[in-house]
C-alpha cells in the first residue's frame, strides 16, 4: 500500500467512498498502522499519550478488540493528525464522525485543530461539564 497516495486521497477527496474505492481492502487497523509508520510514532508513545488501559490498547493494536469512538479520537490527538484523517479513521471503524453540530464534538474538533494534548482536551471538556474522552 502506498501511504503517500492514501493520505493524499484522504486529504483531497470530498467523499471517503472515493478512498475506499481506490483502496478496497483498507480497514481501520491497516490505516492506523499506516499512520503510525508514516508519522514514525512508536506504539509505546500511544501508551504514554493516551488514557486507554494498556491491556485494552494491546487488544486494539492486535485486532482482537474493536476500538470505541473515544479511543479513536484519542489516537487522532496522540498522533496529532488533522480532522479529515481522524474522521476517516472513525469511518473505517464504523463510528460516527466528528461533527460541528454536536457541542462535545465541536470542542474536540477545536482541540484537533489547535493540536491539543489529550489532557488539555479533557480539561476543556470537563470545564464545560462534558464527558472526557
Amino acid at each position: 500500500m502506498n501511504a503517500d497516495r492514501l493520505f493524499m486521497l484522504v486529504d483531497t477527496c470530498a467523499n471517503f467512498d472515493e478512498v475506499k474505492h481506490e483502496f478496497p481492502d483498507l480497514d481501520f487497523l491497516t490505516y492506523f498502522y499506516a499512520l503510525l509508520g508514516y508519522y514514525r510514532i512508536p506504539t509505546i508513545q500511544l501508551y504514554n499519550k493516551t488514557t486507554i488501559d494498556e491491556n485494552d490498547l494491546s487488544k486494539i493494536l492486535n485486532g482482537s478488540t474493536t476500538p470505541q469512538r473515544d479511543d479513536i479520537i484519542q489516537f487522532g490527538l496522540a498522533l496529532n493528525i488533522d480532522l479529515k484523517k481522524t474522521n476517516f479513521m472513525l469511518s473505517l471503524a464504523e463510528c460516527e464522525t466528528l461533527s460541528y453540530k454536536e457541542g462535545r464534538d465541536s470542542l474536540i474538533i477545536c482541540a484537533i485543530k489547535n493540536h491539543y494534548s489529550i489532557n488539555k482536551t479533557n480539561t476543556m471538556l470537563s470545564t464545560c461539564n462534558l464527558i472526557k474522552i
